[in-house]
């Protein structure tokens, strides 16, 4: 299947635990679109295999395999129909003062860790950060599923300590500083639209025109447009299409509706529009795309 468009929109991460760490853990891969957020992500597999894209790299997760994902990078999973059993880890940088700003204005720049499977590979320091950060790993999902009395503590030290080997372990590069400077500005605008965002989340198959979506942000049209194209990349449209067009693919592999009710609920009026917003943002028709998985 041909990957989503390149351009990706931001997803605001909610925190499922009152630390600021939002834990994952699912043995469906429906595939997600081109995406980005603030926090640092780390992916570990329990079984059977995914693919995920970053920039424009696509790395084949099997069994035991972590991933790690840079903040504000864009990056996007591929469907696997036999599921994926996995644990997502996303980390916010706030809790970890200077030490968070370290790591997180830094790239990753060796993300895949894979376990040994020879005595030579086990003597490697891949191996020794592979076989440190999954015992972490590991540990915050029996807190997280045994919810025993203090299993937030519990999961609070093991996110400082993985904080910790990334931060000693981990080879990192400096960004470059117009690097830095576009993603803290990119990161304010977004949150400058964060109303307009969540209203479109909330409401996939709502219609919502160019001037509610300024009233709701507190804009001008004007203003609004140009603040939103320089934030997403995408123009109102478009964003709009691309958002609905993800979110009935997901109906799609989802549940067993028709075409039809999947594009309706999606929020297109048209299904000849739906068929050709479809194909454009995913790269085949919505018949096709359902087949293939």
């Amino acid at each position: 299947m041909a990957p989503p468009s390149i351009r990706a929109w931001h997803e605001k991460i909610r925190h499922k635990t009152s630390q600021p760490l939002n834990i994952i853990i699912s043995s469906l891969e429906e595939g997600y679109p081109a995406h980005w957020h603030k926090e640092l992500e780390i992916v570990y597999i329990l079984g059977e295999d995914m693919q995920i894209g970053i920039g424009g790299d696509i790395y084949t997760l099997r069994t035991r395999d972590i991933l790690l994902i840079n903040s504000c990078e864009v990056h996007q999973n591929y469907a696997n129909p036999n599921g994926c059993a996995k644990i997502i880890l996303q980390l916010d940088k706030l809790p970890f003062g200077a030490w968070g700003d370290l790591i997180f204005n830094q790239k990753i720049i060796q993300p895949h860790l894979r376990p040994a499977v020879t005595d030579e590979q086990s003597n490697t320091w891949q191996a020794t950060l592979h076989g440190e950060l999954e015992r972490l790993i590991l540990d915050i999902q029996r807190e997280w599923e045994g919810q025993i009395d203090g299993f937030e503590l519990v999961i609070n030290a093991r996110m400082h300590d993985l904080m910790a080997l990334l931060l000693r372990q981990v080879p990192r590069e400096i960004y470059s500083k117009e690097a830095l400077t576009k993603r803290k500005i990119r990161l304010e605008q977004l949150d400058r639209l964060e109303g307009v965002l969540n209203h479109i989340e909330n409401h996939p198959g709502s219609e919502i025109t160019l001037k509610q979506a300024a009233d709701i942000s507190g804009y001008s049209i004007y203003h609004f447009t140009r603040l939103f194209k320089e934030a997403t990349g995408f123009t109102f449209v478009d964003y709009i299409n691309a958002f609905r067009a993800n979110y009935a693919g997901q109906l799609l592999l989802g549940s067993d509706i028709s075409i039809t009710e999947a594009a309706y609920r999606a929020g297109f009026n048209s299904i000849e529009t739906f068929n050709r917003v479809f194909k454009k943002v995913n790269g085949c028709t919505p018949t096709l795309y359902r087949s293939k998985i």
